[in-house]
């Protein structure tokens, strides 16, 4: 199982960490592609000099001092929220960014971690159609145990999808592995989504180390 900064780093999703001073102190290679801005030229500056994002009427968002600033203190902030930034290609992305607290070492402050996902709807009618779980007796009933013998809340099958996800398999890798149909991978991974109350595969796993589910 690889550790949560090692996920991070293979993980499609755009991921980027800032300390206590609003600076980044990680930026994986998702968030170059995505931004055409390389990890060299991210870390160490201040995140609003990077990003410079803005809300999805046109105002400025990042800056010094933001609402995001809040929550690494201790204070209310969003946990999630629209973004616009300026992508690779010169034109304007439109991202849903979900925040994470992570303890800063040897600082009783916190590390804030961003997640850059797109908002998208990759539906088919197969999709739609709700998928029965797997009976009990085929790994599929009863409850799963997570990382240090906690109780999970996944049934054992969803356990078994979110410890390969941390392994960074995709959907369809995990489709073969398991020698289930993609879509009710798909449904599964939505069922954990929907559990955990997360919106990306990245926040799906960094909420499960974070609370010892894996």
């Amino acid at each position: 199982m690889p550790s949560i900064a090692e996920f991070f780093h293979q993980t499609v999703d755009g991921v980027f960490a800032v300390d206590g001073n609003q600076r980044i102190t990680f930026w994986n290679s998702a968030c170059g592609q995505l931004l055409g801005i390389p990890a060299e030229e991210a870390i160490g500056r201040p995140c609003d000099d990077v990003l410079a994002g803005r809300t999805l009427v046109g105002d400025r968002f990042c800056e010094k001092e933001c609402c995001v600033s809040r929550v690494i203190d201790g204070g209310e902030g969003p946990k999630t929220f629209k973004l616009q930034l300026r992508g690779a290609n010169g034109k304007t992305l439109k991202l849903s960014v979900s925040i994470i607290l992570v303890p800063s070492k040897g600082d009783e402050r916190w590390t804030c971690v961003h997640l850059l996902h797109r908002d998208h709807a990759e539906s088919t009618i197969e999709d739609l159609v709700p998928q029965p779980e797997a009976p009990s007796g085929s790994n599929g009933g009863g409850r799963a145990r997570g990382g240090n013998g906690t109780v999970s809340p996944m049934t054992p099958r969803q356990q078994e999808i979110l410890e390969l996800l941390a392994e960074g398999k995709s959907a369809t890798v995990i489709s073969h592995l398991l020698g289930i149909r993609l879509v009710t991978v798909r449904n599964h991974i939505q069922h954990i989504q929907a559990k955990l109350g997360v919106h990306s595969q990245a926040e799906t796993v960094a909420y499960a180390y974070r609370h010892n589910l894996i």
